[in-house]
């Protein structure tokens, strides 16, 4: 332990029970934060919508997970937000975030994501002097609509102690639009959970007595347009005709507003026996199909960092996608990435990494292997520990106590 333990209060406008991208990874690196020794305690405030704004007015006020976690959660008035806007634009209680502030006591606050203006400006406001402050933003390019939020992330970047963009494309993106220094970005990626220790057999092997099942070709993400399953069952659909082997598609995902659509253009295209859609899942329930994944394949129009993909690579399965965001920085082994919304490119290389075993195992091990050693959230824990010792340390800023 350097130092002594810190308290550490996350900052997000949704957390548990609903889990998406953002708040998974929250929780993972809580859980490695918990176990290194220099964290004593930590918090999450959030509010009471699940995504994307749906009320939940019986959520507890209060809440501890069996794992240690603190929740704090805010009303919002009206209860019903305008569909605006991912995040609530409702009032939320500045006095009620200042009592939970007071009453969790942090050393560190660090915002997740760039919307939340609101719970932002309250938070920094209330401890600017009794915390460090970090702000990791999730950079997306604002729409028009949405420009009004640039001064409001330029005002909130630049109270921070440090900004941390999770890649080097999105650093370039928020010290341009946000007018950040360099020397307060820090690039820290988000990690993934290794496999249970288990494998009696190698990704892609089969035992001689097991019974013969479809090749898995997996995607997960919410069902909506911008995570671009409507273009994926098209790829499928003139790739499969192609194919020397049973596949069956799986779609992991709550419905985002294109559910409805899927469903018939699967029943329409006759796929109903080999397109599945299984809803939202459990930890473990995602954990068990990452196992069985034989490829792993998302064309969304655009990924800040795309933690599925390397939850999937940490499991052995190879990545099929495109040039979008920061996909191909990031997705350099393991992975073939075509560009940006080729249908024909992304047609073939899913025929290719279907049908020859010997390329798409050797992808695997590159996946498996390269991520493990680049994307723990063990190793992003210890990027972030040092982040916030190093705010709090330094004499012109904010004093811990």
């Amino acid at each position: 332990m350097s130092g002594r333990a810190l308290r550490v209060l996350f900052l997000t406008p949704y957390f548990r029970p609903y889990l998406g991208g953002i708040e998974r990874a929250i929780e993972q690196l809580t859980f490695q934060l918990l176990k290194s020794g220099d964290v004593v305690d930590v918090g999450v405030l959030t509010t009471k919508y699940s995504f994307p704004r749906i009320p939940q007015p019986d959520w507890a006020d209060r809440e501890t997970t069996p794992e240690g976690i603190q929740i704090f959660r805010l009303s919002g008035f009206p209860r019903r937000s305008i569909p605006l806007y991912s995040v609530p634009l409702v009032w939320f209680s500045p006095w009620r975030m200042r009592r939970y502030l007071q009453e969790f006591n942090p050393d560190v606050v660090h915002f997740v994501g760039d919307g939340w203006f609101w719970g932002h400006f309250w938070t920094w406001l209330w401890f600017r002097k009794r915390a460090g402050f970090v702000f990791t933003p999730s950079f997306h390019t604002l729409p028009l609509s949405r420009w009004w939020l640039r001064p409001i992330n330029v005002f909130i970047c630049n109270v921070m102690d440090r900004v941390v963009p999770l890649t080097r494309l999105e650093s370039g993106l928020v010290r341009r639009t946000y007018w950040v220094r360099k020397r307060k970005t820090t690039i820290i990626g988000w990690g993934a959970s290794p496999p249970q220790e288990n494998p009696a057999l190698q990704k892609g092997e089969v035992a001689d007595d097991a019974p013969k099942s479809p090749f898995i070709l997996l995607c997960v993400g919410r069902l909506g347009q911008h995570k671009g399953q409507s273009w994926l069952l098209e790829v499928y659909r003139q790739a499969r005709p192609r194919f020397q082997r049973s596949v069956q598609l799986v779609l992991v995902g709550r419905d985002e507003g294109d559910e409805a659509n899927l469903r018939q253009t699967i029943k329409a295209g006759g796929l109903d026996e080999e397109v599945l859609l299984t809803g939202e899942l459990s930890d473990g329930e995602l954990a068990e199909w990452y196992s069985r994944t034989d490829l792993f394949t998302l064309f969304s129009h655009y990924e800040a960092f795309g933690l599925v993909f390397f939850e999937a690579m940490a499991h052995g399965a190879p990545v099929l996608t495109h040039d979008v965001g920061a996909n191909r920085e990031l997705l350099t082994h393991g992975a073939v990435v075509v560009p940006r919304f080729d249908k024909q490119a992304a047609v073939e290389e899913m025929v290719r990494l279907v049908n020859e075993d010997d390329r798409r195992l050797e992808l695997s091990r590159e996946a498996q292997k390269y991520c493990l050693a680049e994307f723990t959230w063990s190793a992003t824990a210890a990027k972030y520990l040092e982040v916030y010792h190093t705010i709090l340390r330094r004499p012109d800023e904010k004093p811990m106590g």
